[in-house]
């Protein structure tokens, strides 16, 4: 394979996961914001959120390795778990990020398997990090490519950003559901 092709699918790879990522976060907070308690119930939602939670482990995985082996990208094995060491100057920003973003959602995911054996607060407070997980993600995608240039792209990103912005602020205003 020559290096267009693993640039094309850690492009691919790199899309499908944020927008698996964006579905379990909105999904997760649609199930516990109080102006949506009819949701709380929702099998569907619930299932939806259950589903992409590991989803994006295949996708992400894809992404990083077909990134290892792109020599244009040159991403170290030490860059997929240590932020900001990236000598690629243009990209220290945005390879940093994505770092942030991958540790954080392997410990929201980690221990969302071990739920059962953890004080549930400790819990909820590790879950929560997955927002400041997609925050890092959304601009990884934002400043590391050309992909949000595309208007399909941009549009759905931002509608997903808008969509967490304006459940974040009505669990402000209205509360949460218990969890």
């Amino acid at each position: 394979m020559d290096d267009l092709t693993f640039w094309f699918i850690a492009r691919i790879t790199g899309l499908t996961a944020f927008a698996v990522l964006s579905l379990s976060v909105l999904s997760g907070e649609a199930l516990r914001t109080s102006v949506l308690d009819f949701l709380a119930k929702n099998r569907a939602i619930r299932r939806l959120h259950d589903f992409t939670t590991p989803l994006w482990l295949p996708l992400v995985f894809a992404h990083i390795i077909a990134l290892l082996f792109d020599k244009t990208a040159a991403i170290r094995p030490i860059d997929v778990v240590v932020p900001f060491v990236n000598p690629y100057e243009p990209y220290l920003l945005p390879i940093g990020l994505g770092t942030i973003s991958f540790d954080i959602i392997m410990v929201v995911t980690v221990t969302s398997w071990l739920r059962s054996r953890m004080n549930n607060t400790l819990w909820m407070w590790i879950h929560r990090t997955s927002y400041i997980a997609f925050v890092a993600l959304f601009f990884h995608a934002a400043y590391s490519g050309t992909d949000f240039d595309a208007p399909l792209v941009s549009a759905l990103a931002w509608s997903t950003a808008a969509g967490l912005a304006i459940l974040g602020v009505s669990r402000i205003i209205w509360g949460r559901l218990p969890a």
